[in-house]
């Protein structure tokens, strides 16, 4: 065990990635300390424990029941040194929840790197997102990608960036840490991102795919990758985590390769994509679709990992592993 990270607190711990880096924590024989809100189900996460035959490492977990806003609380369970690992994450392109989304993005990232440094944290590693970088699809995304207003960019992409600049003020200020910001998450597990939901609604329908593409990472490496970076002497660092880089069209030509099932032949109209999206509105207003989908289906997106596999000499899980996994489970 590494002495350095002997105090462990994760946020979002009920969430898709933070409850595979809990379990890895776990695992590798520390005891954290998640928070989650008093309304979050952490079944999932119990299945990751179960899943992976280690059912007793899930009692090593503390839960602490908290909203990042509640600033009282936090000061009181976060220690001195401290290694935090912020995983908390509104993921959301319906205007309806704009303000839940800067309130979890930015000003409860706020209130916990304000919190760090009043405490004087060993460490802060955040969990950021490729959408904090500026994307020219003729080109190779890199860390030096920073983001730029004058693209178009959906709130959720805003509210990320906010709260990344809280992050290198907290740097400025004296906060040690780093920042990572991974590609599309995908793995065992994933029920309800928008990935896992749709791999069971397409799983007869392989033969239709959507133009564009974006780059794809398993949650196991993410979780492997901060954890390893967190017990490094790396501080003010900024990562790419990425595995492949797909297009949406070979992406299902792997799936229907391991389901046995049609090859995509047809591209969708992005057209037809903003239809279904209306359609699905109209019949149940509560629904997570959004028109911002369409954006995200018809772009190109390529992002560069060579930083974080030169710092690691790190070899990622094969996109085809990823999904292999999803589907066995």
């Amino acid at each position: 065990m590494n002495l350095e990270m002997r105090n462990i607190f994760v946020t979002g711990g009920s969430g898709f990635l933070g409850g595979h880096l809990l379990y890895k924590l776990t695992k590798d024989g520390y005891k954290p300390t998640a928070i989650k809100r008093t309304t979050s189900n952490i079944d999932n996460v119990k299945k990751i424990f179960y899943q992976n035959n280690q059912v007793d490492l899930f009692n090593n977990i503390k839960w602490l029941d908290c909203d990042l806003e509640n600033i009282v609380v936090l000061e009181k369970n976060l220690q001195k040194n401290d290694v935090v690992f912020h995983c908390a994450g509104f993921v959301s392109f319906n205007k309806n929840e704009t303000n839940k989304i800067y309130d979890t993005n930015y000003l409860g990232t706020k209130n916990l790197v304000n919190l760090c440094l009043r405490k004087s944290i060993s460490k802060f590693c955040h969990v950021s997102s490729i959408a904090t970088l500026s994307n020219n699809e003729h080109e190779v995304v890199t860390e030096s990608n920073w983001f730029n207003f004058s693209n178009k960019k959906s709130h959720y992409a805003i509210s990320k960036h906010l709260g990344e600049m809280e992050v290198w003020r907290g740097f400025s200020e004296g906060l040690k840490g780093f920042i990572v910001n991974p590609s599309l998450i995908i793995g065992p597990g994933d029920q309800n991102s928008l990935f896992g939901k749709m791999m069971p609604k397409i799983k007869h329908n392989t033969f239709f795919y959507p133009q564009g593409g974006t780059g794809f990472v398993d949650v196991r490496d993410v979780a492997d990758i901060i954890i390893t970076l967190a017990k490094k002497k790396i501080n003010h660092q900024r990562y790419i985590i990425n595995s492949e880089n797909l297009s949406f069209k070979k992406l299902l030509f792997i799936f229907s390769k391991i389901i046995d099932g049609a090859e995509p032949k047809f591209k969708i109209n992005n057209n037809l994509i903003r239809l279904f999206i209306i359609v699905n509105k109209l019949i149940n207003p509560y629904n997570k679709l959004s028109l911002s989908m369409v954006d995200f289906f018809k772009s190109h997106s390529r992002y560069c990992n060579q930083k974080i596999t030169k710092e690691l000499n790190y070899k990622f899980i094969t996109i085809k592993k990823s999904i292999t996994d999803i589907i066995s489970i």
